[in-house]
């Protein structure tokens, strides 16, 4: 391999930029001690285990993984720098986030992968956009079109357009993907704007066609044929796409679920999302997936006391002892991700044998009591374990999701940023 004097300067200074803010976390820890009382822990092994298992089915091995919500909740940063340090893993493809936000947050970090932003975009946003390696998804005709007028009037009269202000410091090329509806119905422009959009893109100087894209509203129905009509169309799209744009560099349509129909999809990549994260069941894959779930959540129990028959615990006095019990909070509430409709229902693990505690009472909003009766043992500063990463567990997210009747990602993507992430193994 021929040496590359950037290559080199960069990685130092990466290394230099991570060897200072460890300085400087180290130096805040020494000045404010603090523990935090919740601990998130993302299992770096793990995700790169999904990751792997999901690249068995992705089109050669291809995959762009999705970090946007805060990763499904697991923490936008901490994940993108495992799959970013990963040997091979990801650095000739891109992160996939839905705003600019996120983009800008990454970038702060020193994360250098490139990064498609899939959520909407003003074009005011777009054209002034200063970040390196930024792609954009274009989902409708209003904003191509005004990408396109919009560096056409910059370049000839100064930026003004009709009556609004110039865009100052507009840089352009514009690199895009092109979203397109084959049957979700939310964002995408139609099948039969194709040809105007087309036009436009070659009739531009201004944007660079990069990747064109859908999504897939019901691919993990038994039935398959709304995705069979939506994968037919899709392979249609494409041929039309690059024969226009022989060097169009992405086409992707699977999500997670679409990865199931390997070898019916025309598409050089495929987009990983929940799966990533082992929220997903492995065995309905075929073959089945070893997917594991990356995150844990775990606490201490900071209050015991006794409950009389007849007394009542909590908001509104949702439950009534039926007999003398022994009591516990943990210092967990829905603020912290624990949802409400766990009141009275959910499942709480203690100690290292997870020993299965139900929650009495509301959740409120930073503490839960849980009945630990039948526990032995049990003081102030036992560990808990609020979420597993075992889907059999009952308070697994898998298992909490069907108490609460919704859908993992909901349960996932509440546990709030501010909550400290910790990489382990």
């Amino acid at each position: 391999m021929p040496y590359n004097s950037c290559q080199v300067v960069s990685n130092i200074s990466k290394a230099y930029n991570k060897t200072m803010m460890n300085l400087l976390t180290w130096l805040s820890k020494r000045r404010f001690p603090y523990e935090p009382l919740i601990a998130v822990e993302i299992s770096r092994s793990r995700l790169i285990h999904n990751l792997n298992e999901f690249r068995k089915l992705a089109p050669n091995g291809c995959i762009a993984p999705v970090l946007k919500s805060n990763a499904y909740g697991h923490g936008l940063i901490e994940v993108a720098e495992i799959l970013e340090t990963e040997s091979g893993c990801v650095t000739s493809l891109f992160f996939i986030v839905d705003s600019y936000f996120e983009a800008i947050a990454l970038r702060a970090k020193h994360i250098h992968t490139p990064i498609l932003i899939i959520g909407y975009t003003r074009p005011e946003t777009i054209a002034i956009a200063k970040l390196k390696h930024i792609s954009f998804t274009v989902t409708n005709m209003e904003t191509l079109r005004a990408l396109a007028k919009k560096a056409e009037i910059e370049n000839t009269h100064g930026g003004m357009i009709g009556i609004q202000l110039p865009i100052v410091g507009a840089r352009w090329p514009h690199i895009i993907h092109l979203k397109i509806d084959t049957g979700m119905r939310r964002q995408g422009i139609m099948p039969e704007e194709i040809n105007e959009t087309i036009e436009i893109i070659q009739g531009s100087q201004s944007i660079i066609l990069e990747g064109i894209c859908s999504h897939l509203s019901d691919a993990n129905n038994e039935d398959e044929a709304f995705t069979d009509s939506q994968i037919i169309l899709w392979n249609k799209i494409v041929r039309q796409f690059r024969s226009k744009f022989p060097h169009l560099k992405y086409w992707h349509l699977s999500n997670t679920d679409g990865h199931r129909f390997k070898g019916e999809i025309e598409a050089n990549v495929s987009r990983l999302g929940i799966g990533l994260y082992g929220l997903i069941d492995g065995k309905s894959f075929t073959p089945p997936l070893d997917l594991k779930p990356v995150m844990e959540m775990k606490t201490i129990i900071t209050g015991i006391k006794k409950l009389q028959i007849g007394e009542t615990v909590g908001y509104g006095n949702t439950f009534t002892a039926q007999k003398n019990m022994t009591i516990a909070t943990v210092p967990v509430g829905y603020f912290e991700g624990i949802d409400c409709r766990l009141s009275n229902s959910g499942i709480i693990l203690i100690g290292p044998e997870n020993i299965p505690c139900p929650i009495i009472g509301r959740v409120s909003m930073n503490i839960t009591t849980i009945d630990i009766s039948n526990v032995i043992g049990v003081n102030v500063g036992t560990a808990v374990t609020i979420i597993s990463n075992d889907p059999d567990q009952p308070n697994s997210i898998e298992k909490i999701a069907e108490k609460c009747n919704t859908i993992t990602y909901d349960i996932a993507v509440k546990i709030p940023a501010q909550l400290k992430r910790a990489v382990i193994d």
